[in-house]
């Protein structure tokens, strides 16, 4: 009995643009759970001894570490990682198509424009299509709205493709 070949499903979307706050909400979920524990360690070990040793000045550390610190520490994560070509490539308005199991096409769009701003020159060049090979992804993680492909990369990327752009 001959085994039938291994048939992949491949899943086209329609177009769509992924904003740059879900970028950002993306990133976070994704970055917190690994690096929480550096910023919960501190701020409540300094509560804690502020409390036990009842000195005041613990607490008020504690509260410039959370009021000062924390942003400081969000502003760097958007310019790490928000400021980068990777997530520009990732908030381009695209097609994906996802042969599960071998690759992933990200197919790039030119941009939507508003009636009132329609003209022949492009705001920027379009970027060649990309294939991502399957290897390349670390995993696919399900949130509420979207499918995230996390890449296999040193610093954290990630295509979002939202399930409204899947195609039935």
């Amino acid at each position: 009995m001959a085994k039938s070949p291994d048939v992949t499903s491949m899943i086209e979307t329609n177009p769509f643009t992924t904003r740059s706050g879900e970028y950002l909400s993306t990133l976070i979920s994704l970055w917190l759970p690994r690096h929480a524990w550096k910023i919960a360690v501190p701020l409540v070990s300094l509560a804690a001894a502020g409390i036990i040793i009842p000195d005041e000045r613990l607490l008020l550390v504690a509260l410039m570490l959370l009021f000062i610190v924390i942003p400081m520490g969000m502003s760097f994560l958007y310019t790490y990682y928000m400021l980068t070509p990777e997530a520009r490539r990732a908030i381009l308005p695209k097609q994906v198509v996802i042969d599960e199991g071998r690759s992933l096409t990200l197919r790039y769009l030119p941009e939507e424009k508003p009636e009132e701003e329609k003209d022949d020159t492009p705001h920027f060049k379009i970027p060649d299509d990309e294939v991502i090979d399957w290897k390349d992804i670390r995993k696919v993680k399900y949130t509420s709205t979207a499918y995230v492909y996390v890449l296999n990369t040193p610093r954290l990327q990630f295509i979002i493709v939202p399930y409204l752009a899947v195609k039935k």
